[in-house]
């Protein structure tokens, strides 16, 4: 266990002696708000201000009085977050308004950062998803002020993401990206070290080129409020500016004594003489006059003292500002800022699990969403039910909402607007199939929401009130694919068939998955679910036709309870005592002891070395052992599909017991003989992939308090363990904790958690998710009642070479995201169709979407990081006119990720910027350039994503 390095305590040195720095410090006052997109209330409740019994917070008087304060002095500068908020806020305002707000935003008196329709969160999303929420916000900005945020500005989430700075940050174009929390261990060097600000470089496959700028706020404490003493948000406390000599309690040299202090105290955190001072904090500027009233009055007499200067200003000025002091040098980071830990034995790692089922539907609705933008886009019909959709899905991207830390209400509240997203996205998306379709159908289309627990009316009815139900499967990859589908059915007697041909396709009816709490068997579902197997075009549909067959049974699978070895032709599963016991990959011919069984943690209440608790943020043990007896609520499935490489394993958790009073961290651990000296590989979003070792970090000496959650990460979709010889990867369907890290050769993920203590980070009640929960008007404590929550999930384990084992388990990861959706219909449906030839093997279509007339989005990304594959992460090249032929292309631009700026503006906004390790200027960074042309031929690196606009000829999908 390496110790922490020996403190070196700086603030007293700086009183006497001042900033290193020759010239003035140079203050930047960036006065903002932090407005959750719920977490305590509702996001409308927080805009309305209602339920302030819960937490007093009316987001429509901040940005009401921010406007009127700003038009009231020309020196006044604010900085905005949230679309999510602003948007609400600004179909509501009249044209005067508007012209306002139009006009402060191009004074850059008004400036936008981040500019997503959240602040999301960089643990739990998948990339795809926070992709999509920050076009949404920036598509907004430009199509309404023609602006493009240059900065980045994190400061709530817990714990920071390589994916944040080297896609979400660089290839956006953002040059600066700012946080206020980081690990306190990590926090304290760097403020010994003038470390607080820093040159990010996250990502090797990307490299220099997707470095960025980045420090921390809020004084680098570890915040992003103001210097203590300086909250002048109306009703606060501290102590406000009295300048009028006339009057009692003049102030004015205490006020800018203390301002001095705290102003040359933050420059010695850093590096060169401008600093940022982050003035605002959680949903302040209600009355924004008071903040600006004592504002105005700090900078004048602070500029009349003479020892520093400040004045109002905003992110981008500041990045600005810093960019000119040239004779800096910065520290190079390369790793990410996971897990995080704001004490001894307080690791927030259970939040990377917490609401799993919450976790578990913002991803489907994720892979739903990508779809839908699909279909529509490709016949070129309406779009606004997809909008609704997109702002739900952008709600729930918020490092309260799929983060799992929001109170009970307002999870809820998350999951019904997506359910509300997605039934006003349907009617547009079954308008598009219809087209899609041409004379072959007339019905309208509907998804099974509830298919996945045996619940599908459509297709329970054939063999009792029809004979036949007929669905399209749309494959939003863009590659051709092999899979099984599950369909609930209600009678033996069935075929599936493909649409027009009549062809059968093989089938096996096998016994549904236990049921769950309030559906299954009980609610009518099915007790029997139909497999078939069926091939799909790329990037488009086949269609399938489920029809009762007289005199004809389908052939029946035996749930094989004590079978001792299931096989195919590339893996065999060995089982011991139901579980299982070993994997044999037959093509590279090896085998590894994988004993896999579930567990759970005693949540920690408090002991010596600790009061902190388990809670909705923190996992903290009661000591290092599982308690081995998971009891009958769990069950499992395992499968292994014919020609499949890898084994599927579909569990069921819950209702986790509460009789005893304990708190239960469920995981499922897999067991092997691999020697991986406490190392693993987890995914920063699904895309590259990180080394971790145990009780270690790269950053710092660091001294480990936990060993099981310290050792824990976010997996977002996959995670590793690696011999010389053997890997074992496991993906997961939804964001889930997970270690290889914390014993040799283990791979742990946590699926559940029911837990009986708040672990004392705000949200304030336990995470003891149940049906039901009291009205909070009615009773402020919110009490829990009714049966506790069950989780469905999915587990895919893959064994391979570590060589070359990635041409299987990235396009695995895919497939697992992009799951087939199938689009129920009562009417007929076609054959097949496909819009695109397959792409090179190692890269893929992650958004097609409308971008106005005859005009689609299109990003592919190569699919493989640097050096995990021979051949796949090799870069690759992609020819426009072999992806659509036959389509009219008349131009092509390329944009940055959030499509609104060109790729030119993205690297044109790049900085070069000093590193001190260095003995000379870094070499340039590396420039792809950009297409413009109406054909031609581009080149994605590793792991690379690029975005275009597609302008056809004419409307030729259809």
């Amino acid at each position: 266990m390496a110790g922490l390095r020996k403190m070196r305590i700086l603030w007293p040195l700086v009183f006497l002696l001042g900033p290193v720095e020759a010239d003035p410090v140079e203050v930047h006052i960036v006065c903002h708000t932090h407005d959750d997109v719920g977490w305590l209330k509702t996001v409308d409740e927080y805009y309305s201000g209602q339920n302030n019994s819960i937490q007093h917070a009316y987001v429509h008087m901040i940005l009401d009085t921010v406007v009127q304060s700003l038009a009231m002095n020309r020196n006044r500068t604010f900085t905005y977050v949230e679309q999510a908020f602003f948007v609400r806020w600004w179909r509501q305002q009249d044209a005067a308004t508007r012209a306002l707000v139009k006009t402060l935003v191009k004074e850059g008196r008004l400036e936008f950062t981040n500019g997503g329709w959240c602040m999301h969160d960089e643990a739990a999303p998948h990339y795809i998803d926070m992709i999509d929420q920050t076009t949404l916000g920036h598509k907004f900005l430009m199509d309404e002020f023609g602006v493009a945020p240059r900065t980045g500005w994190q400061l709530d989430p817990f714990g920071h993401s390589a994916t944040q700075a080297a896609l979400l940050s660089a290839e956006v174009g953002f040059q600066g990206l700012f946080f206020g929390r980081i690990d306190y261990q990590d926090l304290q060097l760097r403020q010994q070290d003038r470390a607080a600000e820093f040159i990010w470089r996250a990502s090797p496959s990307l490299g220099p080129a997707a470095q960025v700028f980045s420090g921390l706020t809020g004084s680098y404490h570890g915040n992003y409020g103001p210097p203590d003493g300086f909250q002048f948000d109306v009703n606060n406390l501290d102590e406000t500016i009295q300048d009028d000599p006339n009057l009692e309690d003049y102030n004015v040299k205490s006020r800018v004594d203390g301002f001095v202090a705290a102003a040359l105290a933050q420059a010695n955190m850093t590096r060169g003489k401008n600093i940022m001072m982050t003035m605002g904090s959680d949903f302040q500027y209600e009355d924004a006059l008071t903040w600006f009233y004592n504002l105005d009055r700090l900078i004048q007499h602070v500029n009349e003292d003479g020892r520093i200067k400040v004045f109002y200003s905003t992110p981008s000025r500041y990045v600005e500002a810093k960019q000119k002091e040239t004779m800096v040098k910065w520290p190079l980071k390369e790793d990410d800022f996971f897990p995080y830990a704001d004490g001894p034995h307080k690791f927030w790692t259970g939040y990377f699990t917490s609401r799993p089922t919450l976790k578990r539907y913002i991803r489907d609705t994720s892979a739903f969403f990508q779809v839908a933008k699909q279909i529509t886009a490709l016949a070129e019909s309406g779009t606004q039910g997809l909008e609704h959709l997109a702002e739900a899905l952008g709600v729930a991207q918020h490092h309260d909402a799929v983060s799992g830390t929001a109170k009970q209400h307002v999870t809820f509240d998350y999951a019904k607007r997506l359910a509300r997203g997605r039934s006003l996205a349907y009617p547009e998306v079954s308008k598009a199939l219809k087209t899609h379709m041409g004379k072959a159908s007339v019905q309208d289309f509907t998804l099974c929401e509830l298919r996945n627990v045996s619940l599908c009316a459509l297709t329970q009815a054939v063999g009792r009130s029809t004979n036949r139900t007929c669905f399209a499967l749309w494959n939003g990859l863009a590659r051709p694919r092999e899979e099984l589908i599950e369909l609930p059915v209600s009678s033996k007697n069935l075929e599936v068939v493909q649409a027009e041909t009549n062809e059968a396709v093989p089938i096996q009816l096998v016994r549904s998955l236990p049921s769950v709490t309030n559906y299954g068997s009980d609610a009518g579902g099915a007790k029997d679910t139909l497999l078939a197997e069926v091939k799909l075009p790329p990037l488009g549909f086949s269609g399938f036709c489920l029809q009762q067959v007289e005199g004809k049974t389908a052939p029946e699978s035996q749930l094989m309870k004590d079978a001792e070895l299931i096989e195919n032709e590339n893996l065999a599963i060995h089982f011991a005592g139901g579980m299982m016991s070993k994997i044999t990959d037959k093509v590279n011919n090896m085998s590894i002891r994988a004993e896999q069984n579930w567990f759970w943690y005693n949540a920690s209440v408090g002991n010596a070395e600790s009061s902190q608790v388990s809670g909705a943020y923190i996992f903290r043990p009661n000591r290092s052992q599982v308690v081995t007896s998971v009891g009958s609520w769990v069950h499992q499935r395992l499968r292994l599909a014919k020609k499949a490489s890898h084994v599927e394993i579909t569990y069921t958790v819950g209702e986790i017991p509460a009789d005893d009073g304990l708190g239960k961290e469920i995981v499922s651990r897999f067991s092997t003989d691999l020697q991986t000296a406490g190392t693993c590989f987890s995914d920063s979003n699904g895309r590259e992939m990180l080394q971790r070792k145990r009780d270690f970090r790269p950053s710092w000496d660091f001294n480990q308090t936990e060993e099981v959650a310290g050792n824990y990460y976010p997996i977002a979709t996959s995670l590793f363990i690696r011999s010389q010889q053997s890997q074992l990867t496991v993906l997961t369907d939804t964001s889930q904790a997970g270690t290889g890290c914390v014993r040799d050769g283990e791979i742990e993920m946590m699926v559940h958690r029911r837990l009986f203590k708040d672990d004392g980070r705000g949200v304030g009640e336990p995470l003891n998710e149940t049906q039901f929960v009291t009205s909070y008007v009615e009773d402020p404590k919110g009490q829990h009642y009714g049966p506790g929550l069950v989780t469905r999930g999915q587990h895919w384990l893959h064994l391979g070479r570590p060589s070359n084992t990635a041409k299987s388990w990235r396009p695995l990861m895919d497939r697992l995201y992009m799951a087939p959706v199938p689009f129920f219909t009562a009417g007929e449906v076609a054959f097949r169709k496909s819009w695109t030839n397959w792409l090179p093997k190692n890269l893929e279509v992650i958004s097609l979407a409308s971008w106005g007339p005859k005009t689609l989005l299109l990003r592919i990304a190569h699919q493989f990081g640097v050096g995990e594959d021979p051949e796949l992460s090799k870069p690759a090249k992609l020819n426009f006119e072999f992806l659509f032929p036959g389509h009219s292309i008349t131009s092509i631009e390329e944009r940055g990720l959030g499509g609104t700026i060109s790729k030119d503006e993205v690297e044109h906004r790049r900085i070069q910027w000093p590193l001190e390790d260095e003995a000379a200027p870094g070499a340039p960074l590396g420039r792809m350039r950009s297409a413009r042309s109406t054909v031609g031929v581009v080149t994605f690196g590793p792991l690379q994503i690029r975005t275009f606009l597609l302008q056809f000829g004419e409307a030729v999908f259809i």
